[in-house]
């Protein structure tokens, strides 16, 4: 990605350094990250396991839904990296990952 001209309007060590951020940048982790939060539950079950880690059965009731329709939810924030599931028997408890704590600090921002 390197020009061959010097004629940048910042200066040629900060061009250095936007082009090695553009060469090493996780766009496809930041991009499942954004996909997952696309929806308005999945934010809000961030927002709540901010508070506890939840069962699938508290989320259910939380948000009177199927318990399928939870499922798909919760399967696309664990494709994404931001929660972990924890199987006690029949119950299935969700809480963040480190990369979920993070997501949940901005959720906390806004909401």
């Amino acid at each position: 990605m390197s020009s061959q001209s010097n004629d940048y309007r910042v200066s040629p060590d900060t061009m250095t350094d936007l082009e090695r951020m553009v060469s090493t940048c996780e766009v496809e982790t930041a991009h499942s990250i954004f996909q997952a939060l696309a929806d308005d539950r999945r934010i809000l079950i961030m927002r709540l396991l901010g508070e506890s880690e939840l069962c699938v059965c508290d989320l259910v009731a939380l948000f009177d839904i199927e318990y399928s329709k939870l499922s798909y939810h919760l399967k696309k924030l664990k494709e994404a990296g931001l929660v972990t599931a924890d199987r006690d028997g029949n119950y299935v408890t969700y809480s963040p990952t480190e990369r979920g704590e993070d997501v949940i600090e901005i959720v906390r921002s806004i909401c």
